[in-house]
């Protein structure tokens, strides 16, 4: 699994970028939106976890089923926390501004990723990470360039935008804690019915339209929960488990590459030399950061 976990969080990374179209689409209040994402794709998860535990019941050694300890279960459970918290917050910022400043702003995560890294588990940051985290992060900017907009009457929902980037280190780097002891589905299943119970609370406190009205409503949702999280959230999660967390972190900024290939074959948006530039220079930094982080092996 090793030597395909980075086009696994590549492929992972570039699914997820599709994710904004589903919640643009939904005719659910935002965080209902979130908390359908959660629930929906909760029975596959839960089914998978139980065949991964009883296959790790019969394995020798290094088995990955359901947490064993208090702390396993604390760190999926806060894991849930943070992805509540990190959805929760992003839908609400993609009504409240563009897609472009929302995808912008939350892709701040990377560098959130380095910074608790260092501070609170005194991770060594070379010099080469540190190009390449710059480069990729100057390419996101020049990528989105053209659709990012600074308006007062968006301010909020940019704050949002940057306040996910920061949940989203969170889940990130709790995930990774835990991810080499625990399945991907295990991960996936508990943190998620955490984090789809607090959304569909706060949606209900907080008064949300809770059903969709048409069929198509319906579609949206589905989609969001199981091309996005059963198929690109289980892809990052299981390649975390094989990753260094801040290179992880950095591989997931080719999700507004992805965005802009959306955008060029559903919107006709051409892709200028402007974006070409910015496209190269996320693909360039990932491949300095890599460079410039030691291989994890899995253990």
């Amino acid at each position: 699994m090793s030597r395909f976990a980075l086009p696994a969080v590549l492929l992972g990374a570039l699914i997820l970028s599709t994710s904004a179209i589903f919640v643009r689409l939904s005719e659910v209040g935002p965080i209902a939106t979130g908390m359908y994402r959660m629930l929906l794709a909760l029975p596959v998860f839960w089914l998978w976890m139980i065949a991964d535990d009883q296959r790790s019941s019969h394995q020798d050694t290094h088995p990955k089923g359901l947490p064993r300890n208090p702390r396993d279960i604390l760190l999926v459970i806060v894991a849930g926390l943070f992805y509540a918290a990190d959805l929760a917050v992003w839908h609400t910022s993609v009504g409240l501004t563009t897609v472009a400043n929302a995808t912008a702003l939350g892709n701040t995560a990377p560098v959130f990723v380095a910074i608790a890294s260092f501070v609170l588990f005194k991770e060594r940051i070379t010099r080469l990470f540190f190009a390449g985290l710059v480069l990729a992060m100057a390419g996101t900017a020049v990528l989105i360039a053209r659709s990012f907009t600074v308006s007062f009457d968006s301010v909020v929902g940019d704050a949002l935008g940057l306040l996910t980037g920061v949940f989203y280190a969170g889940y990130i780097l709790t995930v990774a804690r835990v991810r080499r002891r625990v399945s991907t589905s295990a991960v996936l299943a508990i943190s998620g019915l955490t984090c789809g119970l607090i959304l569909g609370l706060a949606a209900l406190i907080l008064g949300e339209q809770f059903v969709p009205l048409t069929t198509a409503g319906w579609v949206w949702l589905f989609g969001l929960a199981y091309l996005c999280q059963l198929g690109g959230q289980s892809l990052i999660i299981a390649a975390l488990a094989y990753l260094p967390t801040n290179f992880g972190a950095v591989a997931l900024l080719v999700q507004p590459i992805g965005t802009a290939i959306i955008g060029w074959i559903i919107l006709s948006e051409a892709i200028t030399i402007d974006k070409a530039i910015g496209i190269a220079a996320i693909l360039g930094g990932i491949w300095l950061a890599r460079k410039g982080t030691p291989v994890v092996k899995n253990s």
